[in-house]
């Protein structure tokens, strides 16, 4: 029977990436959508709080990317975005207005666009956003700033920027230095692995077979390689039921 392919994940010395060295991580592209001229809204309910349209407040949806929706609220004299994805809406009002430390009323209902950050399989890494805002140190100066978000699990905030390259330098290098740090685990938990079943032919199902004749090794998984092994062995078992 044929090793389901899902046996690879995490064994990546099969493939011979412990030979060639570390793998980069892939470039991330740009992709925009417009904050401008989006559906009109009467109501939405935020958890624990719900919004409606009215005086000095406006609530317009506009398409996102990756199944995404962006809610532009304004609450006069400010205005926030809420993410909206797969049922769940992940309000950023702590981060835009909140929490804002660069002046005072902050507002996104100016932004023309959202840029957002792809990876190599399309889906949406993160999210930059133009801020404008009043100058606290000169009365009635305006001034903008760019503001990051890190969109791998829920949304969350990695920083401000002066510039577009910077802005996407803060979200390249969050998500590099994760990509870097988790390539550095699965290689250094497939070298332990390597060790320990030495003597079974390399390939997809060495693991799984070592496992079968030397149940010991598993006591000898460290705790960060213990997830990654359990998968890989029940995924051994899963592929080749009934092949035997």
């Amino acid at each position: 029977m044929t090793p389901d392919r899902n046996i690879l994940r995490g064994l990546v010395f099969f493939a011979g990436l412990l030979i060639s060295g570390a793998v980069s991580a892939e470039e991330l592209k740009s992709q925009y959508t417009s904050l401008q001229d989006c559906e009109t809204l009467e109501r939405l309910k935020l958890p624990g709080r719900a919004l409606e349209k009215g005086a000095g407040t406006g609530i317009f949806r506009c398409k996102g990317i990756d199944n995404y929706s962006v809610y532009v609220i304004e609450d006069d004299p400010r205005s926030f975005l809420v993410l909206g994805r797969d049922g769940k809406l992940f309000s950023l009002e702590k981060t835009l207005v909140s929490n804002f430390k660069l002046g005072e009323f902050p507002n996104v209902s100016g932004a023309k666009k959202a840029e957002w950050r792809i990876d190599a399989d399309g889906k949406a890494a993160g999210l930059i956003v133009r801020v404008s805002y009043q100058r606290a140190d000169k009365a009635g100066a305006s001034a903008s700033a760019l503001f990051v978000f890190d969109l791998r699990g829920e949304p969350a905030f990695i920083g401000s920027a002066a510039t577009n390259e910077e802005a996407r330098g803060l979200i390249d290098g969050a998500l590099g230095a994760g990509a870097a740090a988790e390539d550095k685990r699965s290689r250094d938990c497939n070298a332990i692995y390597a060790g320990l079943c030495k003597g079974f032919e390399p390939g997809p199902e060495m693991l799984g077979r070592c496992f079968d004749k030397r149940p010991a090794i598993a006591d000898k998984i460290p705790p960060k390689c213990i997830a990654d092994f359990q998968t890989n062995i029940e995924n051994y078992h899963e592929a080749t039921a009934g092949g035997k």
